[in-house]
């Protein structure tokens, strides 16, 4: 188990160097058309929210949780011909992220961002504890999240919001998390080479997934999860390191 998901991890994370012929944006110019504008911002717009969480419990102060994590669609939305067009099949997108516990309140803050398929994002998050199980394991902890994501490229540029819903049981060593969200993404064309600069279009979509947490060590953890996204088949891994805090 282990070894697989470092290996998808892996994969997602040498994406830019390893699959420059399926590179997604690579051909966005060439493949651009208005009305495939939307579509393109759907499938950008649920990988971002795919990786909005691995756990509805939420950080006590001075708690923190940082890892790498990545997520997978398995192919482009069938309306999606900036992709399909450009021979693209299953796509990913890499990111560093880190939260922290806030004190007094059940209030995580998280930040995250990379640099992958010559395209650079950055985006942050609040995540609010709805319900703390404590060690009552039957109980699921809930939780609940809105993101906001920024992504540059040379040719476009993309805005993302995410807003969801969490449950996961505190368990040890493996922890179940479900979870479904929204995802709302702005893409504008941002070239003077092509007739459509300045042109944008939204899109709007849900998702659903189901996955676990391991912890094979202290303080260390992985988890892979089962993605929905408007539709299409997905997965979300990630390796990092949490303190859940003391306060």
């Amino acid at each position: 188990m282990l070894k697989t998901l470092l290996a998808l991890l892996a994969t997602v994370w040498l994406f830019p160097s390893t699959a420059r012929a399926v590179n997604p944006f690579d051909q966005f110019l060439t493949n651009l058309a208005q009305d495939r504008l939307a579509p393109f911002a759907l499938d950008v717009g649920g990988l971002l929210g795919a990786a909005d969480f691995h756990s509805a419990r939420t950080l006590a102060f001075p708690g923190f949780d940082v890892g790498l994590v990545g997520s997978v669609q398995s192919k482009p939305e069938a309306d999606d011909q900036i992709m399909n067009l450009a021979g693209v099949k299953g796509f990913g997108l890499p990111m560093l992220q880190a939260s922290v516990g806030l004190p007094v309140i059940p209030l995580n803050l998280s930040v995250r961002g990379l640099s992958a398929g010559g395209a650079k994002f950055v985006g942050g998050g609040l995540r609010f504890g709805v319900y703390k199980s404590g060690l009552i394991m039957a109980i699921p902890d809930v939780s609940v999240n809105l993101n906001y994501d920024v992504m540059s490229h040379d040719v476009f540029k993309l805005g993302h919001m995410s807003a969801g819903v969490q449950a996961s049981f505190n368990i040890p060593i493996v922890k179940p998390f479900v979870g479904i969200g929204f995802d709302r993404t702005k893409v504008e064309v941002n070239s003077p080479l092509s007739l459509l600069n300045g042109v944008s279009a939204k899109a709007s979509g849900t998702r659903a997934q189901v996955g676990a947490t391991i912890s094979p060590l202290p303080f260390v953890y992985i988890y892979g999860a089962y993605n929905l996204l408007h539709g299409q088949t997905g997965y979300s891994f990630g390796l990092g390191a949490k303190f859940g805090g003391i306060l």
